[in-house]
């Protein structure tokens, strides 16, 4: 099957040639929700400070894959994108695996069920998203019992980001993007999520510098792609495009912004590599964040 979409197949540093020192890098998979309302906006979540990891931060719905998102059946089970293909997307044998997390986590985490039009898919999906949690059901099983696939042909990957060391936890997680409609109201978990809310990238940007909130580089970078973007349809075509991936250097893994190949400062001294590629291309905005300490 031909799903239309160009390769990248250079997603960074390969798995098996990143440093490890004992802690496990776990598979891990986040997704940004952008819808127009009117403006370019994306959802928003806030960790609960009890987590042990991230604690407090603004970040997006996603989480770490699990067996379940490897279930045998997915591949009969979608559209819009082969198990072939999300391999080559990824640059990874089981990449197909990245996607069916994505969705999954964003059912568990805010009650919004994407890659599907059918409302009786994502009333199931949403119905069932504390059996997910619990691992009570698999995502593959409410699919399986309906009479659609899930869609994943508007959900894109656009970046990747590894834990470095030293760290408790470390994940290998990329990043994904695609449109939902913009009168969608998500519902936290209440668990890892404590609060979820539509933002524009460029307000998230200025409550981070001003010391409001909480982020790590790799959510950082997103908002700074986002707000280079007027639309979420740009977004998406950008997403569906693609590009090379550009490798991130940071000063500070929550106070300064992330800078990219070919952006200025990128070898500004004091900078280190950050295990972090881009290959989501900016839109025809400047980058907000250019110039800030």
């Amino acid at each position: 099957m031909d799903d239309g979409r160009g390769e990248i197949r250079d997603t960074g540093t390969p798995r098996h040639e990143l440093s490890v020192d004992g802690v496990p890098i776990r598979s891990a998979a986040t997704i940004l929700l952008v819808a127009d309302r009117p403006d370019l906006q994306v959802l928003t979540l806030r960790r609960t400070d009890s987590s042990t990891f991230v604690a407090g931060h603004t970040l997006f719905p996603g989480g770490a894959v699990d067996a379940g998102d490897h279930d045998p059946r997915w591949p009969s089970l979608v559209t819009g994108l082969t198990a072939a293909t999300a391999a080559e997307r990824l640059g990874v044998a089981d990449g197909l695996g990245y996607w069916t997390a994505a969705v999954r986590e964003t059912v568990e985490e805010v009650g919004v069920a994407v890659g599907t039009t059918d409302p009786g898919l994502a009333a199931r999906m949403v119905a069932h998203r504390h059996d997910l949690e619990a691992g009570r059901v698999g995502l593959a099983d409410l699919v399986h019992d309906g009479a659609t696939r899930l869609d994943l042909s508007g959900i894109h990957a656009v970046s990747r980001w590894v834990t470095p060391m030293p760290s408790i936890k470390r994940y290998d997680t990329y990043f994904f993007v695609a449109t939902v409609d913009p009168d969608v109201q998500p519902v936290v978990d209440g668990r890892e999520a404590v609060h979820a809310e539509w933002c524009r990238p460029i307000d998230v940007l200025e409550r981070w510098r001003d010391g409001q909130l909480t982020m790590i580089s790799p959510t950082i970078a997103m908002f700074q792609r986002l707000a280079s973007h007027g639309t979420a349809a740009g977004v998406l075509a950008a997403a569906a495009a693609g590009g090379p991936a550009r490798r991130a250097r940071i000063l500070d893994d929550s106070t300064t912004p992330v800078r990219f190949e070919g952006d200025p400062g990128f070898n500004e001294t004091g900078t280190r590599e950050s295990f972090g590629w881009m290959w989501l291309p900016a839109g025809d905005r400047p980058d907000p964040t250019t110039g800030w300490a």
